[in-house]
């Protein structure tokens, strides 16, 4: 078959196609005949072929224009179109007519083309592409730590869409109470066009001033006491103090930070000393007295050795790089070891003199005075060798909080410890987050004092809130001062509890979100009638909080109670201090301790009577005790009773069912009956029971009757048969075996 166009082609001819331009369809060529054959007639290709003569002929014969269009061919290198002289096969016609369809086609389509350029007007500019503007990123500024929903409210994005764009950008299980800090913030808005900018407000601190080394004097080295508990530390500081303070401590042992001065015998030059806890819940406490010190006096007892506060000690003296001078205490004793003592205090890194390091070492009895001027001055000789300056005059003065307390009647007391400058009566105090204008200070003998220079401990009261131990000390000029310095602290003291919270806060609002899928998924099994014990279970599996509040005389002891409680308990329970403070309770604690349902634990206070009676109507429990371990022992008590107990199985009796028995009851109701022999033991009416059937638990519940031979009785012994019968369950069969028993609670401890 032919193609419409094919059929025009072969119709029109080819006698003088060549020389004409090929503007239409009607400039086609006309092709001859195939095999001579005669074609059917065709008035369209008819009417263009006269056309065709008429125009473009050129006064040329038909053989003419053959010619010409033969030697137009051979120029081009093209081979002869058919003349109808040689006959072809029809399949290599049908190859040509198709090749000369395309090209024919191809022509026409390039002068259309030209055509429709030409006839387009020059003077119409061409169309220039519109470049896309950027936007320029819209400042914005956003708080160090802001939430989802409060970004995405800053950023005007909806919060469905918002958390959407946060997943792809690789945020996973975001929610809409997510803190984000400033870095992740900044780049989310950055995201979305924005630049956001952090609003941070300058701090406005207060800085010790540099060291002037023109004005530096010699000043009195300070000495911490260090060393395991009831190795003789305090009975070491009497005797150089001439006085009894371990009389005055609860228990015999140290629970405060002493702080004195004493003027040396011989040399009559002046020491100051620290006495710091050795009980293990004291650490911070240790810690501190070696910052604040110059030499470290390590007493470790003759016939008790290297203990676990002794290297602890050792420990934050090398950590702060302070020197050590080794006291090796009840050498009176008849059970000594010293030798073994050296040896320790080598195996731990203490580079002794007697094994040719540079500790010093000195033999000494705080009982009954051996070489104390031995170790008074030593002391003073590697004070001297250390040549401790500090500028009196001409500088702002430092120091730090070695303990704070309140005082009835005096307020807010800090024991302080003077490092440089001197601190007067009216001068102005910054430490930690509080300030004071100085209304008096004291010494360690309660005399008042005036002034006081470097290496000097004095108590000073007028403190705004009670500063805690450790803090810093540094003079200001002026009340206003103070309180733009104390409120740039609380700020950036808040900005860090924040950084330090915010993951707990994440990681607990996302466990709320668990619990309560976990709860919708328990209501809905609920509601369908299916079994939700291993749901529950998980929800039972949750660390259960014990909640205390602490208040003791002084503000070190009260954080040395919230370290030693906060760690203990175990993944069931666990003990949590919710506020710590000095001071007796108030009736804000009570409240607190109600609506926490919080205990309250007294160390070394007084608790008011009428607190007290308010505590029992709110049924708040109050602990008084003056000793830090048995506080201690009281937490590890109560939270051991919360503890859900062991429970044990004790097989009371063993039976088997020989046969089952069908009995009609009055009411023609049949009752099945389970005949049965006691294997071992006593069956009890009241026990419990569980029925096994191939090893395996089918029943567990009780007993409804118990029969010998035809009497009700309460028990039925070894070797005895009976007939009973289960609490709501007869799908017993013979050959099960039944066990009595009963539950036994073990407790279970810390």
């Amino acid at each position: 078959m032919y193609s419409r166009a094919a059929l025009l082609l072969k119709k029109a001819g080819t006698e003088h196609w060549a020389s004409r331009p090929y503007s239409s369809f009607k400039d086609l060529p006309k092709v001859g005949p195939v095999g001579g054959n005669k074609p059917r007639p065709n008035r369209f290709a008819e009417m263009y072929d006269k056309k065709s003569r008429t125009n473009n002929g050129q006064g040329r014969s038909p053989e003419q224009n053959t010619q010409h269009n033969n030697r137009n061919f051979r120029q081009n290198g093209q081979s002869l179109p058919y003349q109808g002289s040689t006959p072809r096969s029809r399949q290599d016609a049908t190859a040509s007519q198709h090749q000369e369809y395309s090209r024919l086609k191809q022509r026409f389509n390039e002068e259309k083309q030209r055509q429709k350029e030409y006839l387009q007007p020059s003077s119409k500019p061409q169309a220039v592409k519109k470049r896309r503007r950027v936007r320029e990123p819209v400042k914005i500024t956003i708080p160090p730590f802001v939430t989802v929903s409060t970004l995405s409210s800053i950023l005007n994005v909806p919060l469905s869409r918002f958390l959407k764009r946060l997943e792809k950008m690789g945020y996973e299980e975001m929610t809409h109470h997510y803190i984000l800090d400033k870095e992740n913030a900044s780049l989310i808005a950055d995201e979305f066009g924005f630049e956001a900018t952090v609003s941070e407000e300058q701090d406005n601190d207060l800085l010790p001033a540099p060291v002037d080394e023109s004005k530096l004097k010699p000043r009195p080295p300070v000495v911490t006491i260090m060393g395991h508990v009831d190795h003789g530390k305090t009975t070491i500081l009497d005797y150089l103090r001439k006085s009894a303070v371990v009389d005055s401590e609860f228990g015999g042992i140290t629970q405060h930070i002493g702080a004195f001065s004493v003027m040396t015998p011989v040399s009559k030059k002046k020491i100051t000393f620290l006495d710091t806890p050795g009980h293990s819940a004291f650490l911070s406490m240790r810690e501190r007295g070696a910052i604040v010190t110059d030499i470290v006096i390590l007493v470790v007892a003759a016939d008790d050795s290297v203990m676990p506060q002794t290297i602890e000690a050792i420990k934050h003296a090398q950590k702060s790089n302070v020197p050590i001078i080794v006291a090796i205490n009840k050498c009176d004793k008849p059970s000594k070891n010293i030798e073994k003592v050296l040896n320790d205090l080598s195996r731990y890194g203490v580079d002794i003199e007697d094994y040719g390091g540079e500790t010093q070492t000195v033999q000494v009895s705080g009982k009954t005075g051996l070489n104390m001027d031995k170790l008074e001055e030593a002391v003073i000789t590697l004070s001297e060798l250390s040549d401790f300056q500090a500028e009196p005059t001409g500088v702002p003065a430092e120091g730090w909080v070695i303990e704070s307390q309140v005082v009835t009647g005096l307020g807010n007391i800090a024991t302080v410890l003077v490092k440089r400058g001197t601190m007067k009566v009216g001068s102005y105090l910054v430490a930690g987050t509080t300030y004071c204008k100085i209304r008096g200070m004291k010494d360690e003998f309660g005399k008042t004092v005036k002034v006081a220079g470097p290496s000097t401990p004095v108590r000073v009261w007028g403190w705004k809130d009670l500063p805690l131990a450790g803090d810093r000390i540094i003079q200001a000029d002026l009340e206003p001062v103070c309180k733009k310095v104390v409120q740039a602290r609380e700020d950036r003291e808040k900005q860090q509890q924040t950084i330090k919270d915010i993951d707990s806060i994440n990681k607990k609002r996302k466990q709320e979100v668990e619990e309560m899928e976990l709860q919708e998924k328990i209501n809905e099994r609920k509601l369908a009638g299916l079994d939700a014990t291993d749901l529950i279970k998980e929800t039972e599996a949750a660390t259960q909080k014990v909640h205390f509040i602490v208040k003791s005389d002084v503000y070190g002891s009260a954080e040395a109670i919230k370290e030693s409680i906060e760690g203990l308990g175990n993944d069931e329970v666990q003990a949590l201090v919710i506020f710590f403070e000095a001071g007796p309770p108030t009736k804000s604690d009570l409240e607190m301790a109600s609506a926490l349902d919080a205990q309250i634990l007294c160390f070394n206070v007084k608790v008011p009577k009428a607190i007290q009676a308010e505590a029992s109507q709110l049924k708040v429990k109050i602990l008084e005790q003056n000793i830090i371990y048995r506080l201690i022992e009281h937490v590890t008590e109560d939270l051991t009773s919360r503890l859900k107990p062991h429970i044990d199985i004790k097989i009371l009796a063993e039976l088997e069912i020989r046969a089952v028995y069908d009995i009609t009851a009055k009411n023609k109701a049949i009752i099945k009956i389970a005949g049965c022999k006691v294997n071992n033991g006593t069956l009890k009416r009241s026990s419990q029971v569980r029925v096994k059937r191939n090893g395996k638990i089918v029943f567990t519940g009780e007993l409804s009757s118990l029969k010998h031979v035809k009497d009700d009785v309460t028990e039925v012994k070894k070797g005895l048969e009976c007939g009973l019968q289960f609490d709501k369950w007869s799908k017993f069969e013979a050959g099960d075996a039944i066990e009595a028993f009963e539950e036994v609670e073990v407790p279970r401890f810390l």
